[in-house]
Order: C-alpha cells, then sequence, then structure tokens
C-alpha cells in the first residue's frame, strides 16, 4: 500500500531532479562560451605571425609569449610557440605547446587567416577577428599534434655516448 505522502515526495524528488538536470545544463552550456580575444592579442599575434613569416624568429616567439602571458592557453600563440619550438628541434616542447593550446581551442572560433609551413611540420597560424561556428585552430592543433606526433616516433634513438669505451 503506498501512502499519500510517499506519492508527494516522489514527485518532490521528480521535480527536484528535473531542475537540477536544467541547472546543470545551462551550467554546462555557459562553461562552453566563446573566449574572446582583444585587439592587443591580435595585434601581437599578426605581429608575431608577421615576424615568423619573415623568419624574425626571436621577435616572433617574444610577441607569442606576450600573449601567453596575458592569455596562457591562448590555442594560436600555443600553436605558433609549437611551430617556433620544431623550427629549434625542440620537438618535446612544442608537443607540450600544442597540448595546452588544445584544451581550450574549441573556445576560440576566431577563424583562420593564412596558415604556412616553415620548413617543420607544424602550420603556423594568423587569426582574423571573424569568427566561425566551430574553431578551426583546434583543427589546426590536433592536425598540427599528429604530424609532430609521427616526426616524434621516426627520429631516430639517441646512441649511447661511451659506447665500448
Amino acid at each position: 500500500m503506498i501512502f499519500p505522502w510517499e506519492v508527494l515526495v516522489r514527485q518532490l524528488i521528480k521535480i527536484f531532479l528535473v531542475l537540477a538536470t536544467i541547472a546543470l545544463t545551462g551550467f554546462a552550456m555557459a562553461a562552453v562560451e566563446p573566449r574572446v580575444m582583444g585587439d592587443d592579442l591580435f595585434d601581437s599575434l599578426t605581429k608575431g605571425y608577421n615576424d615568423l613569416s619573415q623568419s624574425k624568429f626571436n621577435a616572433a616567439q617574444a610577441e607569442f609569449e606576450n600573449v601567453i602571458k596575458a592569455d596562457f592557453d591562448n590555442p594560436y600563440a600555443n600553436n605558433n610557440m609549437a611551430v617556433l619550438m620544431e623550427k629549434q628541434g625542440k620537438l618535446t616542447d612544442a608537443m607540450t605547446y600544442l597540448n595546452i593550446g588544445e584544451k581550450v581551442a574549441e573556445q576560440y572560433l576566431y577563424k583562420v587567416d593564412t596558415a604556412f609551413l616553415i620548413g617543420g611540420v607544424c602550420a603556423a597560424v594568423n587569426p582574423e577577428k571573424m569568427t566561425a561556428e566551430k574553431s578551426p585552430i583546434a583543427q589546426v592543433i590536433a592536425d598540427n599534434k599528429k604530424k609532430l606526433a609521427e616526426r616524434i616516433g621516426s627520429k631516430p634513438a639517441d646512441t649511447p655516448k661511451n659506447l665500448g669505451k
């Protein structure tokens, strides 16, 4: 036999669960809000990209580091730092930058104006202020990670020093 208060308790639990689901859904939707970059970050990214395309690697690195100081996980700056690290042969550092940028790349919806290789496997990017529905930089980072992982995997193992001595 079911008592009337049991029916009331069950209905209250159902109402609570529905409200909790709605609240959590709203929170989850708010958590994936697109991230916005100010003009100062765009200016630094563009300057760094232009320096990179002109083989001014130290100047480019300084610009990307400035962006990272202001926006630590900025996927455009981290991607381009990965390009610089790969250029220097620092493949694990390059992968680290890609991993940092990848974590939030889906939240950055700025289109990629241009992308190019500077002799390695990773593509550098320059964001534009127009946005897309889906993150273009997320795909660039995924492609760069895949190519870099293949390169790291195909890198010959270091030979032991003083072998046979």
